[in-house]
């Protein structure tokens, strides 16, 4: 069995237990950056601002950790994440102790940074895991990847508010340790690329190269649901993040432990984990117009209990949905730019949607301070129900998807198991491109 077969490979044991490890330490920082700002200088702005710096580097980094990932030695890629990400989490905890003026500055700096990391981190991850495994460990070894951040997603965001609960540095003082753990496991791998690496121009001119942003923008912009998709997913991204903020204020006004925010925003990832199954197995047969209607309008529905309650186990349960209605909506969109677009052009057009689903998530991190300044948690959240409604009557009214008949037929039989095992299976490493909760 190739799922037997993968548990016996040793390299890819140490890069997926330290990658994940790493991830969980990464979502257990990411939830304290705000919530330190907002408790430290009690301005939604402030804490705003925070999130949008650790959001921001996808809206630069996407299409060049892309190139990077091509181009680069990409175990000395993630080496130097690592020492990038450690550093700046370091900077972090220095920083809560220290108390210095200008404090929501410096933290600003310290979640750009390790966003950055992450950016070029996640892609040459993706792409390292083929160097590391046969091809009959494929489909085995991309159902780990895919479980990944999930499980980030759960373990990292309510351990990360339980410890700032503890002691405010201690998040950022775990964090660094799985950094650690992670530059570890990647010093014991042995395994090299498969393939013998192509000549390339100077790093700095390759991964900048306009050409390389422009050619993926232009294939993706060529077919209108493609890039009417990719602009509605941003959107609603942008309406997911001012959620987060309103979830976090309204527990938080609720005088609940810290560690709630935590488990309630961690919710996410069970979400996420429960739909993985079926999204595998329906991803093929959903017309990915339908699925995309349906998920804004579903978003719409668990809107409404966020915006009027502040109730812990509600608004778990519905973060929970939004998390499972988001892996649903994820796999058969992948599957369609898979089928649609140019396979050898396949890595820059994801990275020109993440670059558009970014830019939803910055936006939205960065406006959601100001917005629930001024209107309060359970007003703003009263916006984001009308906002996501138009959304989805606007998914209802896009231009068509290309027909399945048009494209070449998946060559990968059904019984391949894991979506993300079959679009590996055509030498591309894809990433959802929605910015996931």
């Amino acid at each position: 069995m190739p799922g037997a077969t993968v548990l016996r490979n040793r390299d890819f044991l140490l890069l997926w237990s330290g990658n994940a490890l790493s991830h969980v330490g990464l979502q257990g920082a990411r939830i304290a950056y705000p919530l330190l700002a907002l408790i430290l200088t009690d301005s939604p702005i402030a804490a705003s601002l925070v999130a949008f710096a650790i959001a921001a580097p996808g809206l630069v980094f996407e299409i060049p950790a892309g190139v990077a990932a091509d181009l680069w030695d990409r175990r000395q890629t993630l080496v130097l994440c690592q020492r990038m990400g450690l550093a700046a989490t370091l900077l972090a905890a220095v920083v809560i102790f220290a108390r210095p003026p200008g404090l929501a500055f410096f933290l600003a700096v310290a979640a750009f940074t390790e966003g950055t990391a992450y950016v070029f981190f996640n892609t040459a991850e993706l792409v390292l895991v083929r160097d590391v495994i046969t091809e009959a460990e494929r489909p085995a070894a991309f159902a780990f990847l895919e479980a990944e951040q999930p499980i980030a997603n759960m373990m990292g965001r309510t351990l990360g508010a339980a410890l700032l609960g503890i002691a405010r540095g201690l998040p950022f003082l775990a964090n660094a340790a799985s950094y650690l753990y992670c530059l570890w496991t990647l010093s014991r791998i042995r395994s090299r690329a498969q393939t013998p690496p192509e000549p390339v121009p100077a790093k700095s001119a390759s991964i900048w190269d306009w050409d390389q942003v422009r050619v993926g923008m232009r294939h993706l912009g060529s077919d209108p649901f493609g890039r009417n998709a990719a602009i509605t997913l941003g959107a609603s991204n942008a309406i997911i993040q001012v959620l987060i903020l309103v979830i976090t204020l309204s527990i938080k006004q609720s005088d609940q432990p810290t560690w709630t925010v935590g488990v309630v925003l961690g919710a996410t990832g069970v979400g996420g984990l429960l739909s993985a199954v079926p999204a595998a197995r329906l991803g093929n047969r959903l017309n990915p117009q339908i699925v995309l209607t349906a998920s804004l309008w579903a978003w719409t529905l668990l809107a409404v209990p966020i915006a009027v309650t502040s109730n812990p186990i509600v608004l778990g349960l519905c973060w929970m949905a939004v998390g499972f209605v988001g892996t649903m909506v994820n796999v058969p969109l992948t599957l369609y730019r898979v089928r649609v677009y140019p396979q050898e052009l396949i890595g820059r057009i994801f990275g020109a949607s993440k670059l558009i689903s970014h830019g939803g998530t910055a936006a939205g991190a960065l406006c959601s301070g100001v917005l629930v300044s001024i209107l309060g948690p359970h007003t703003a959240g009263w916006v984001l129900v009308v906002a996501m409604a138009l959304l989805a009557r606007r998914a209802r009214r896009l231009t068509a998807p290309k027909s399945s008949a048009s494209v070449p037929a998946d060559p990968t039989p059904p019984s391949s198991g894991n979506w993300i095992a079959r679009v590996s299976r055509q030498g591309s490493g894809v990433d959802d491109g929605t910015g996931r909760a």
